[in-house]
């Protein structure tokens, strides 16, 4: 078991590919894309390492935009700056929650830390490209399965994680109470904006 940080994100303001007064085009060159792994005989150690250089990756980025880094929550509207090349195509809708955007160019951007066990990949935290900043962020319940998925394995094989766990009680948005290791995410947060919606089936 090890730990994987990936990024890929625009290192700069990036050509608009729908104005026709111009034939430039964002290309590979502006594109920052790593792959960083993470290994130590007691796996939290190795996870804290993760984090702290995702950490690192973030007070980077927030030093270009010049303004001060709060919380996990705001980071992933403030560094859309990076992921967000400004070339989607919103699909309007007479109901305002219904527009989307088509955004093949950066759909695939963000900043993502992955468990790693028999070479199979889960993510377990991470900020990624929002086609609204304004909406909920859904790879977060995927993140969530996987923080799960990451401590049931901790127990399966006694690994520690003590002074790290966490227990969230995700009932009013259809889920039950679980435990596991922290994140940057106040999940309690979440939970008390949506309560009533059935976000985890």
């Amino acid at each position: 078991m090890y730990y994987q940080l990936e990024t890929k994100y625009w290192r700069r303001q990036v050509p608009y590919i729908h104005d026709e007064s111009h034939n430039e085009t964002p290309a590979k060159a502006d594109l920052v894309e790593t792959k960083k792994e993470f290994r130590h005989e007691s796996p939290i150690e190795a996870r804290k390492e993760a984090f702290q250089h995702f950490s690192s990756i973030l007070d980077v980025l927030y030093s270009g935009l010049g303004i001060p880094q709060t919380t996990d929550k705001q980071a992933r509207v403030d560094l859309q700056k990076y992921l967000d090349s400004g070339n989607g195509i919103e699909y309007l809708s007479k109901y305002p929650d219904k527009k989307h955007k088509i955004n093949s160019i950066d759909m695939h951007n963000g900043f993502v830390i992955y468990m790693v066990v028999n070479e199979v990949k889960t993510p377990i935290h991470g900020i990624r490209y929002l086609d609204y900043v304004d909406r909920l962020d859904y790879d977060l319940l995927e993140d969530l399965q996987g923080l799960i998925l990451e401590y049931n394995y901790y127990l399966e094989n006694n690994h520690s994680a003590t002074g790290y766990k966490m227990n969230v009680d995700f009932t009013t948005i259809g889920g039950v109470k679980e435990t596991f290791i922290k994140t940057p995410v106040n999940w309690n947060e979440l939970v008390n904006d949506y309560a009533g919606l059935e976000l985890i089936s």
